[in-house]
């Protein structure tokens, strides 16, 4: 059935952006984390999940040749036109980057469709470290210890922010328009739902 999906998939005339995205996950069987990395190859009406590899580490290096050894087992690294990334250094670097060595493993140019919804994961997390102080672990301890007291926690009793009069004092005069700020996000089209 596997082999039956690969070569129907093969015989479509679409060109191709291929889609990475590599995250930090729980093993299944262990408790230590792994790097998982799903491919995905979309075009006019297509759109097909090739794999979710386990990587050794998110190298630049190690995504290329995922990538790249995906599109070959699947025989359409000669359909594929772009690829679609989020904007780490690890795919946008100029001489490891995922991109690059994709480009030089696949002989060719690709259009680059660079995901800015990483951009706001920037922000908040430099917001995160004026607030909190910087973190280079890949785990906050701050959440990790939330994390580990929240069974402990009566939910039955949570109150807002707005509800502490520090806070409220905090925010008493722009109170009304993160409100309606929020209000009209609820109602405004999200590309990403």
């Amino acid at each position: 059935m596997f082999q039956e999906l690969k070569t129907e998939f093969q015989e479509q005339d679409a060109k191709l952006t291929v889609h990475w995205d590599g995250k930090l996950l729980q093993n299944l069987t262990e408790k230590e984390k792994v790097d998982r990395f799903p491919v995905i190859v979309s075009g006019k009406s297509v759109h097909q999940l090739l794999t979710v590899a386990k990587l050794a580490s998110g190298t630049g290096e190690n995504q290329a040749v995922a990538v790249y050894a995906t599109l070959q087992d699947w025989g359409l690294a000669d359909k594929v036109s772009a690829m679609c990334f989020d904007t780490t250094s690890v795919n946008t670097g100029q001489i490891n980057g995922t991109c690059v060595l994709l480009e030089q493993k696949m002989n060719k140019k690709l259009l680059y469709l660079a995901c800015r919804h990483y951009v706001m994961e920037l922000i908040i997390g430099a917001v995160f470290n004026k607030c909190m102080g910087f973190s280079s672990a890949p785990d906050v301890l701050l959440f990790k210890r939330f994390q580990a007291y929240w069974e402990f926690i009566d939910k039955n009793k949570y109150k807002t922010g707005i509800n502490n009069k520090d806070i409220l004092a905090q925010v008493a005069d722009i109170k009304d328009d993160i409100i309606k700020f929020a209000e009209k996000l609820l109602h405004d089209p999200h590309s990403r739902d």
